[in-house]
């Protein structure tokens, strides 16, 4: 279970976007506590677009309190902008975001919480999560918008978890062809090489560049045609 948890939300706009992110990224629970801006408001329904249905699917649920909100999580972490640097302070010694997603792996119920627009979350809150997380930007301006903070952080999440995504239905790579592919290399560096040892580096050369670009069928069907038309005039001026 993925459960994004926000602690006195303050801004329907920015509230509107969390909920099409929640959807956008199958966020189990929308854990609202004490929210400050008006759930139920046009400008929050406009603002989650095609996502406005995630309000009214039963995963989005108002607390009086964090400690309610984090019940039975396997493991929870706050997020800050603020962070302690020298030492001295255990609260606010933080993991960076994908470490604590390498962490979350091993839970099956996950919490990531965040704060305020104005103030983020205090100290006690922070003192509730098992973690503090950072969110690696400029030094300099480290703060970022909260609703950005949480789509960052849904994304690295959703893609660590392996979720479905299109990119999944895309055409595979054909290895029968790509073999095919291999052979014209081999043909090519043969043409055009000045020894075996320059030949066997082309091949070797083009084959690992073939094998590191994960082609879909289609890209190592024009490929292959290529390559083998190339070969074939090649060998004739020869």
């Amino acid at each position: 279970m993925i459960k994004v948890v926000v602690v006195g939300i303050e801004g329907e706009i920015n509230l509107g976007f969390i909920i099409r992110l929640c959807k956008n990224f199958d966020v189990d629970e929308l854990a609202l506590v004490k929210p400050q801006a008006n759930v139920w408001s046009e400008e929050v329904k406009r603002f989650a677009a095609n996502g406005v249905d995630y309000l009214y699917s039963g995963k989005v649920k108002i607390y009086d309190n964090l400690e309610d909100a984090l019940k039975n999580m396997g493991i929870s972490a706050c997020t800050s902008a603020v962070i302690d640097v020298d030492g001295g302070d255990l609260l606010r010694k933080a993991v960076e975001l994908e470490r604590f997603i390498q962490i979350a792996k091993s839970y099956t119920d996950i919490a990531i919480v965040f704060g305020r627009e104005s103030t983020g979350l205090t100290r006690e809150e922070i003192a509730k999560c098992d973690l503090l997380v950072h969110i690696a930007s400029n030094p300099s301006y480290p703060v970022l918008n909260l609703s950005h903070a949480i789509a960052i952080a849904l994304y690295e999440l959703y893609k660590e978890l392996n979720k479905p995504s299109l990119i999944e239905k895309m055409d595979k790579v054909d290895e029968e062809l790509l073999s095919v592919a291999e052979k014209y290399i081999v043909e090519l560096a043969r043409i055009v090489a000045s020894d075996e040892r320059q030949r066997e580096m082309f091949s070797m050369a083009f084959k690992h560049l073939l094998r590191k670009s994960s082609l879909s069928r289609s890209e190592t069907g024009f490929l292959v045609t290529f390559i083998r038309r190339l070969a074939n005039k090649l060998a004739k001026c020869v």
